[in-house]
């Protein structure tokens, strides 16, 4: 009886395990891309910005929110917490047609000597509380969000790092690096101001008209994504040819107009190759060059139709190859050692 029971605890305790190792192995979720990650990533580290001594803490405060307020922020309050450190909260006032407000948190450790002055007090990174209302707006409010935000926080502190000069702590110094450094696409290229259908047949136009053959397929007038396929031929006097796809993510507005939608390249430069034949070797030989020129080509036609339709303080891309067509697969990363 005892051994009939043993066996069913090791019976039932390997299932256990066999199922948590497959709950392990499942992929995990990856984050959500969003515009204000492009820009600002701080979060919370260690090291503060600055470190100000022999200043009243009227003085101190005074001069952080007034910085954030030159910048166009509302200040809301300032609350000292139990563990000593201080937090100044702002409100930052945008257009009510997105009707939310971010709300920016900074705080700093006010360590005092016997005058009540700052010895020091540490001045520390801006926490955007809620960032992640911020990142679940539609990309183009994001965008013109995220391009007032993120320099008006970059002015504050550089703002900051002005009037409290004669104040600073020479062995810290001042730490804050700009975080704005002009916009960038979340995708890729992107477009406001055209229909889908108008924005599909002008990609499809600019890679044919380089030397791509198109392969058809259904899409939806208004998908939120769809995948614009592309045969680049590996011997023009044959069928068949490199993989090539064109990927858009879109976005519309009110009059079911692109806003924006985000067009980027989708292929696979290790993609294996069928074997050249006699006939084929000097068209194999040119693969490389020739598929280089029809892509900059294709790139220079799409630049060409759509540059008027660029989301605004956008420019065109060309991003760059990953690898010659046809080269080896590069080989696999070796597993971190735990």
């Amino acid at each position: 009886m005892t051994s009939t029971s043993g066996f069913h605890r090791a019976l039932v305790g390997g299932c256990l395990l066999l199922a948590a190792l497959a709950a392990f192995a499942q992929p995990r979720p990856q984050p959500q891309q969003s515009v204000l990650d492009l820009s600002y990533r701080i979060g919370r580290p260690t090291f503060p910005v600055a470190a100000y001594r022999d200043m009243g803490v009227p003085e101190f405060r005074s001069m952080v929110s007034s910085a954030f307020q030159k910048s166009g922020f509302s200040f809301v309050a300032v609350n000292a917490q139990k563990d000593k450190s201080t937090v100044f909260e702002f409100r930052f006032d945008v257009d009510p047609k997105t009707r939310l407000a971010p709300m920016v948190l900074v705080s700093a450790d006010e360590l005092l000597d016997g005058r009540k002055k700052c010895n020091p007090c540490f001045l520390r990174f801006a926490e955007i509380r809620n960032a992640q209302d911020i990142k679940a707006l539609p990309w183009m409010a994001q965008y013109d969000l995220s391009a007032r935000l993120v320099p008006a926080i970059d002015n504050a502190y550089a703002t900051i790092e002005s009037v409290g000069r004669e104040h600073l702590d020479p062995s810290f110094g001042f730490n804050y690096k700009r975080q704005w450094a002009g916009e960038q696409n979340l995708f890729g290229n992107a477009f406001v101001g055209i229909s889908m259908p108008g924005l599909k047949e002008s990609i499809v136009r600019a890679y044919r008209n380089a030397g791509f053959v198109p392969i058809e397929g259904d899409v939806p007038s208004q998908a939120p994504e769809l995948l614009l396929a592309f045969s680049f031929p590996l011997d023009p006097a044959k069928d068949g040819g490199v993989v090539y796809k064109v990927k858009i993510r879109s976005q519309y507005d009110a009059d079911g107009h692109c806003h924006p939608c985000e067009a980027t390249e989708q292929y696979n430069p290790y993609q294996p190759l069928p074997p050249a034949g006699l006939s084929g070797v000097l068209s194999r030989a040119t693969l490389e060059s020739r598929f280089t020129a029809a892509r900059n080509a294709a790139y220079d036609n799409m630049r060409t139709e759509l540059e008027r339709h660029l989301r605004p303080r956008s420019g065109f891309l060309v991003p760059p190859k990953p690898a010659p067509l046809g080269s080896p697969p590069p080989p696999p990363t070796p597993p971190v050692a735990t």
